[in-house]
C-alpha cells in the first residue's frame, strides 16, 4: 500500500482525518486555512520551482533546489506551529527517496518568520516511519473511522463540520 505524504501527515495530527482522507471523504475545499496555505505556497519563493511531483513516488514536494552542488527538497510552512508536522512530512519524503536509493537532505522553511532548518533522515527516523506505516495501514482498513476527538487543530480543519455538526 502506497501511503501519500498528506495521509502520513494527517495520521500524526488526527487519526480520524487520516481515515476520512484515505476513504476519499473530502473536507470543505473552501476552508479558509486551506486557502491561506495554497496562497502561501504560490507566493513564497517565486524564483524557485515548487510543488514538484516526484517521479514514481506518491509525493509532491513544496520545493526542490540545488545548494552547494547538493539537491535538496523543502517543506514550506505558514508558521512554527506546524513545524513538527512539517518535519515529520519532510522526513517521510526523504524516506520515500531513500527507498529509491537517493540520499537527499531536506529543509523546513517558514517564510513569515524567516526560519529554515536542514533536516536529514537517520536510522531512528526510518524505524519510526516504518512503524507508523504499519499503524496507518491497520487504521485505514477499519470499516468505520475513529470517533471524533477534539484537539487544538479541530476548528481549523476542513473536516470539522463532518465531525462536530
Amino acid at each position: 500500500m502506497k501511503i501519500q505524504p498528506s495521509l502520513y501527515n494527517a495520521y500524526h495530527i488526527c487519526k480520524r482525518e487520516a481515515w476520512l482522507m484515505y476513504h476519499q471523504i473530502t473536507g470543505d475545499q473552501m476552508n479558509e486555512f486551506m486557502y491561506i496555505g495554497r496562497l502561501l505556497s504560490e507566493d513564497s519563493f517565486q524564483r524557485k520551482k515548487h510543488e514538484i511531483m516526484l517521479a514514481d513516488l506518491p509525493a509532491k514536494v513544496d520545493m526542490i533546489e540545488t545548494r552547494n552542488g547538493e539537491l535538496m527538497i523543502a517543506e514550506i510552512k505558514k508558521s512554527s506551529k506546524r513545524y513538527e508536522n512539517g518535519k515529520l512530512q519532510l522526513k517521510y519524503y526523504l524516506y520515500l527517496l531513500h527507498q529509491k536509493g537517493y540520499k537527499i537532505k531536506g529543509e523546513i522553511k517558514i517564510p513569515k518568520e524567516k526560519k529554515r532548518e536542514i533536516i536529514e533522515l537517520n536510522d531512528e527516523d526510518i524505524a519510526f516511519i516504518e512503524k507508523s506505516l504499519i499503524e496507518i495501514e491497520r487504521l485505514v482498513r477499519e470499516e468505520v473511522p475513529p470517533a471524533p476527538k477534539r484537539i487544538r487543530d479541530c476548528p481549523k480543519c476542513a473536516h470539522y463540520e463532518f465531525c462536530f455538526s
